[in-house]
């Protein structure tokens, strides 16, 4: 059986770009020590910097909102077009256990109706798979990672949702804690997988 799971190029990944530092940092270290003169303090000079933009590149995604691919890539529903999908099946929620202080306050700032919205694409962070995130919808508009589709039915509604996500819309599905203490588990209702516009 093959492996038909989506990954992040490796280039664009967290773990390159730190590797990258690290081997950038580690070289200009030993160059300087040569004794090059002034060619080895030049070529040591743009291994730093070149360590510092990959660097960047590792920092700035934390603090950018936005961004498509990464742990908290959305934080607010204001502002977005929100698309009701339908509720037919009860699907659990993967990984809520590593969430349980992003559900806690997801649960405390919404009232009796949770809603979440799906977001393709979305990886953990250090990850490279591709997977579609559930992010539950608070009380005041703020959003909680909580988890991930199950790979079966990631695979199902990865294209469908890309999709509404080109045109600048999120798919906004009715969940249900299953639990009220800790450890929290969450659930999303789906329906079929809607046909494009």
């Amino acid at each position: 059986m093959t492996d038909r799971r989506r990954r992040k190029p490796l280039w664009r990944s967290e773990l390159f770009l730190l590797a990258l530092v690290l081997l950038l940092a580690i070289v200009a270290g030993l160059v300087s020590r040569t004794e090059l003169g002034v060619v080895g303090v030049v070529l040591s000079g743009a291994l730093l910097v070149l360590a510092l933009v990959a660097a960047a590149l590792l920092v700035v995604p934390l603090v950018r909102r936005g961004r498509p691919d990464a742990e908290s890539a959305r934080v607010t529903v204001a502002g977005v077009d929100l698309v009701d999908l339908p509720a037919e099946l009860r699907v659990p929620v993967d990984d809520t256990r590593h969430r349980q202080t992003s559900l806690d306050a997801a649960l405390a700032r919404s009232g009796a109706d949770l809603s979440a919205v799906l977001t393709p694409d979305a990886t953990r962070w250090l990850g490279r798979e591709l997977r579609v995130a559930v992010d539950l919808i608070a009380g005041d508009g703020e959003i909680h990672r909580v988890g991930f589709l199950p790979r079966d039915v990631d695979a199902q509604w990865s294209e469908r949702l890309r999709e509404l996500a080109a045109h600048g819309a999120v798919a906004r599905v009715r969940a249900v804690a299953r639990t009220t203490t800790r450890p929290y588990a969450v659930d999303v209702f789906l329906g079929p997988v809607p046909a494009a516009d």
